[in-house]
């Protein structure tokens, strides 16, 4: 199988938002990365206490490539008040500027109690723009299960309901190796048309080897009202940076 990489500048119209934009496709992929690496690196500095590692992924299925980067860190030096990252950016294999797709949530979050949390921040949207939400958060992890549950309110442009979910399942094979699994569910309902606005189920299962992770991955997409279904099986590649 042979990948051409074509370094282009388009302008992506974008449906009945009649909005458009200008994409570098190359350095938008290296900007994405290396603002992950760079906010882990400012909040290291920050809290000396080992922190968890911060993962970034690569899926490279049958229809397009998708890229995965999570950062939960703390701020505070008590660990009240941190900060969580969701960046995901896909692009099928013809770099068709209409299938490119971007969506980044920067959030503050701060312990209420236990393991729970109150969040507010924003989305940066590819579609939508600006979308300023509020919400709760509950996270738990250890070396063998990992539980996120992030329901939001999203004020603007329009009001809907948002949810990210990702559970992990890690449990040790050997000193060397360990089997690593994902499920990671996303769901936005729009509550001013009452209608399903977008919905995403991402499975992953593989070997982990030190800081790399490598196995098979599976997406579900829908879109909009009708629930238009977009899907990605192939092979993903992980690293706990």
């Amino acid at each position: 199988m042979m990948f051409k990489v074509q370094i282009s500048k388009q302008k992506v119209q974008i449906g009945k938002w009649g909005r458009s934009f200008t994409i570098h496709h190359l350095p938008f992929t290296i900007l994405f990365f290396s603002s992950l690496l760079f906010a882990s690196a400012a909040f290291a500095q920050e809290n000396h206490a080992p922190l968890p590692p911060l993962p970034v992924e690569a899926t490279f299925g049958n229809n397009r490539v998708q890229f995965i980067g999570v950062i939960n860190r703390p701020v505070s030096a008590d660990g009240k008040l941190s900060y969580f990252n969701l960046s995901t950016g896909m692009v099928d294999y013809n770099n068709t500027a209409s299938e490119t797709e971007l969506v980044i949530v920067n959030n503050l979050t701060y312990k209420l109690f236990g393991n729970i949390r109150a969040t507010a921040g924003a989305e940066w949207h590819y579609k939508l723009g600006l979308v300023p939400q509020v919400g709760l958060q509950y996270f738990k992890a250890n070396r063998t299960w990992l539980f996120l549950l992030n329901p939001n309110m999203n004020v603007q442009p329009s009001r809907a309901i948002s949810t990210i979910g990702i559970v992990e399942f890690k449990p040790a094979i050997s000193k060397d190796l360990s089997f690593y699994s994902k499920a990671q569910i996303l769901h936005v309902a729009s509550l001013s048309e009452g209608t399903h606005a977008r919905s995403a189920l991402m499975l992953r299962a593989g070997i982990t080897k030190g800081k790399f992770t490598v196995g098979l991955g599976a997406n579900f997409d829908y879109y909009g009202p009708m629930k238009m279904e977009k899907d990605n099986v192939g092979l993903f590649t992980r690293l706990a940076l």
